[in-house]
């Protein structure tokens, strides 16, 4: 029987060589080329970061600055390279999180989701 460790190696070199993980490589490559695109991703990001801390927080957020975090989004999804980036990361994110959840049921332990349903 080999070792635990033996096979998460091999699951990860698996993971690295999967189609989702290549497209993902090769769009992240595409965006860091294209500057402007990457540094607009970057900004968006921040926002939503800081609207979810916000919301954490309690803080009362305002209409004006959802507004202008959807029409933001709106932008980017125009945009070729964000978009293929975007798509990208988010097929290797569900491959992942499908990895984790095998993993995790195997061993009896629950999905974050479960966790937040059972409180």
């Amino acid at each position: 029987m080999m070792k635990p460790v033996e096979l998460a190696k091999q699951l990860a070199y698996s993971l690295a060589d999967s189609e989702e993980y290549q497209n993902y490589k090769k769009f992240q490559k595409i965006l860091e080329e294209h500057e402007s695109a990457r540094v607009m991703l970057e900004d968006f990001r921040k926002k939503q970061w800081e609207l979810e801390r916000k919301r954490l927080s309690g803080e009362k957020i305002l209409t004006p600055y959802e507004d202008e975090l959807r029409k933001l989004s709106e932008v980017i999804g125009l945009n070729p390279y964000i978009r293929d980036y975007i798509m990208a990361e988010y097929k290797f994110s569900q491959l992942f999180a499908e990895v984790q959840r095998i993993i995790g049921d195997a061993v009896g332990l629950k999905p974050p989701e479960e966790l937040m349903e059972q409180s």
